[in-house]
């Protein structure tokens, strides 16, 4: 199901409750009543032709963004990354976190193992926080660089510069590493370790981190998506604007 302007975001969120988790991303808090979608975006600030490119893409894995991408400006899409990054590092990843160390506090694992759990865990954060720093340090700076430069009567050459030498493609190029780290750490829970007497705390750091994994391909799969040939776009047309 497409999700459209006009429908009730009620409606919405009970045909597709994956949706739950983006609302935060946009600041939008439930309690919508029988406003539609477009009502509830103006209600939030938020632009509404961006709202449902994302939550299209999120949950329909053969929904195809609309040709024309400038209904919304580089900066909507750069606020929703930030606040998805605050999310995943002050919320998602310490829940995970503070899971796995009960569940090794209360399981019977040898000290070799737990060190093993722990140290698989500690390095995938390591290397989720250094990508998630990269793109606040330097691919959401660019994207707003890009942005500004379009509007711009004149490029300034520096960044024409720039340009060819890098493009938005790069950043693309560096996204599943970190899914499959961490379906690599449920992996081995499932396959090597023993079974822990609280079953349903075992089931619940299995769902979470799959849960987990499953948001990072689809938060990817927009990105790829959306953000990348939008502002891939955006790079062309300065290109063309310069020469």
């Amino acid at each position: 199901m497409i999700i459209q302007r006009d429908m009730s975001m009620a409606q919405a969120i009970l045909e597709n409750n994956r949706l739950i988790p983006l609302l935060p991303r946009f600041k939008i808090e439930l309690g919508f009543g029988e406003k539609t979608v477009r009502e509830v975006c103006r209600l939030y600030e938020v632009n509404v032709d961006f709202f449902l490119e994302i939550v299209n893409s999120y949950v329909n894995e053969e929904y195809t963004p609309q040709n024309d991408l400038t209904f919304f400006s580089l900066s909507s899409i750069v606020d929703y990354l930030k606040n998805t990054h605050a999310i995943y590092l002050e919320e998602e990843l310490p829940h995970v976190e503070a899971e796995i160390h009960e569940w090794i506090c209360k399981s019977e694992l040898s000290r070799d193992k737990k060190d093993l759990v722990v140290t698989f865990f500690n390095d995938y954060k390591q290397e989720f926080i250094e990508h998630i720093m990269k793109e606040e340090d330097e691919v959401l700076p660019y994207i707003l660089e890009v942005e500004k430069q379009y509007e711009a009567e004149k490029p300034d050459p520096e960044f024409l510069e720039k340009l060819r030498h890098y493009s938005i493609h790069e950043f693309a190029r560096e996204h599943d590493r970190l899914e499959d780290s961490l379906s690599n750490l449920a992996k081995l829970i499932i396959k090597y370790l023993p079974p822990l007497r609280n079953r349903q705390l075992c089931n619940q750091i299995l769902t979470d981190l799959f849960a987990l994994v499953n948001d990072l391909i689809d938060h990817a799969a927009m990105e790829d998506k959306i953000l990348v040939p939008k502002v891939a776009e955006i790079e062309q047309c300065i290109k063309q604007q310069s020469s």
